[in-house]
């Protein structure tokens, strides 16, 4: 995900963050499917036993939770109506789910455990260890993380899951997904989401899209367009997609190419989605998600036309740094968004010379100072963010790039991309901290680096 920068722009700006739909206001499109706020009990003694297990490698008594959701898509309306199961393991305490104000829940039942249901949360307290389940009725109009596209084109949704389902934001909590989406067959629209395309089928009025995440993922990166798409390809085992307007985009599908083998050489490894699908939409929008990148038509044309490869490998770095390799907290952002920018301006270097590197660093470098004129600089440790929305802004961004460059300055080219090669290929389908990231810095080169890491991450 990128944000606005500078007089330019950093990538694009998201303009997901808070979002009306077309020709209209959230209040105008929601009314007429409001539902009170309220507060309920309900009390079951059933379980379940479907619950996703905690793959290979991934970190030790995280408990895992699947979701199961389905959208059916009123494009007059502008609503998603959303049906829902939570599968989730039993443990000791609360379990909480957010919803934004924007989502109404019709009904709600649990399944071996006691729900309280209140404005924005859903809490479950399970009687026992053991799987559970919560099942969740709901429309969603517009509201942060949801923009609807202009005379019933479609919709597009970014970073904000709880704008669009029942769930758990909080990135210390990786899950699995089964995202089916309903569309009048009349629109003649498609769906293109996070995972991989399971299944795709017709009935007599309606098209049906099911999207799978069976990789469990920080929730963040569940988003997904709807739009009138056609695929490109370079053959049909390809590992790499574009959808947009028309169809074609060799050029596109080339540079994709270009950009993944210098980031899997700099990796050490491949992440964990053996697709890449990149979406481009009539929105303002770069946004990564699970195997797949939401990006504007505006900037495909430029990807083209001008060569402009940052965004791009932006995006697609994230499939390492943010998918692969997750944040433990929103304390942390700057390994997925700083490490993301880094990266797209390494490979411009390789793509475009040392000179278009330089430049790229000398732009971070003056944006840094304008922070600090503004009295927004911090830590890149940062633990008094409480949820997603503090953890944005430039910080992560911009002097997350600057600190990586200082490293790779510091250390010398063998060692630093030893060291990201290591980190990387380390945490797999983990997730981790920036004291992950000094310990594999300090192993790779052999030094200890805490006063650089105190200096500009921790103080």
């Amino acid at each position: 995900m990128l944000l606005a920068r500078f007089g330019s722009l950093f990538g694009v700006g998201l303009l997901l963050m808070s979002c009306v739909p077309a020709g209209g206001t959230s209040q105008e499109k929601t009314a007429s499917v409001a539902v009170p706020a309220r507060q309920e009990t309900l009390n079951a003694s059933e379980s379940v036993q479907k619950v996703v297990p905690v793959p290979p490698g991934a970190d030790s008594g995280t408990a895992s939770t699947h979701y199961e959701v389905t959208l059916n898509v009123n494009l007059a309306q502008q609503i998603l109506e959303g049906q829902e199961e939570i599968h989730f393991e039993g443990r000791t305490g609360k379990i909480e789910w957010q919803t934004q104000d924007n989502v109404k829940i019709r009904s709600a039942t649990a399944k071996g455990g006691e729900l309280v249901r209140e404005k924005g949360v859903l809490t479950v307290r399970p009687r026992s260890e053991g799987n559970h389940l919560v099942r969740v009725e709901y429309t969603a109009g517009a509201g942060r993380g949801i923009h609807w596209l202009a005379d019933g084109g479609g919709l597009v949704t970014a970073f904000y899951c709880e704008g669009w389902m029942v769930c758990r934001n909080d990135p210390g909590e990786r899950a699995t997904l089964r995202l089916e989406i309903v569309l009048p067959v009349e629109s003649g629209l498609r769906a293109v989401g996070p995972g991989k395309l399971e299944k795709q089928w017709r009935d007599h009025k309606d098209e049906h899209f099911v999207f799978e995440i069976n990789e469990p993922v920080q929730t963040y990166l569940f988003s997904f367009g709807v739009a009138k798409l056609e695929r490109s390809a370079d053959s049909e085992d390809s590992h790499f997609v574009i959808y947009a307007k028309a169809g074609g985009h060799t050029s596109a599908l080339k540079k994709t190419s270009e950009a993944y083998a210098f980031l899997r050489g700099k990796a050490g490894i491949a992440p964990i989605n053996t697709e890449y699908t990149q979406v481009f939409l009539g929105a303002d929008i770069a946004q990564e998600a699970a195997g797949l990148a939401l990006m504007s038509e505006e900037y495909l044309h430029d990807l083209e036309n001008k060569d402009d490869v940052a965004l791009l490998a932006h995006e697609l770095a994230h499939q390492w740094w943010g998918v692969s390799v997750g944040i433990r907290s929103w304390s942390d952002f700057w390994l997925n968004e700083g490490m993301a920018e880094f990266m797209a301006d390494a490979y411009l270097e390789q793509h475009k010379g040392r000179a278009a590197y330089d430049a790229q660093i000398a732009e971070l470098t003056r944006r840094m100072s304008e922070l600090q004129q503004q009295g927004k600089d911090r830590p890149l440790h940062w633990e008094h963010c409480k949820d997603a929305h503090e953890a944005l802004g430039a910080i992560p961004y911009v002097k997350g790039a600057l600190f990586l460059d200082r490293l790779r300055t510091e250390l010398g080219e063998e060692k630093f991309w030893r060291g990201i090669g290591l980190y990387t290929s380390r945490n797999v389908r983990r997730m981790v901290d920036s004291h992950d990231f000094e310990s594999a810095m300090e192993e790779a080169s052999g030094r200890d680096l805490r006063l650089i890491f105190d200096s500009a991450v921790f103080h």
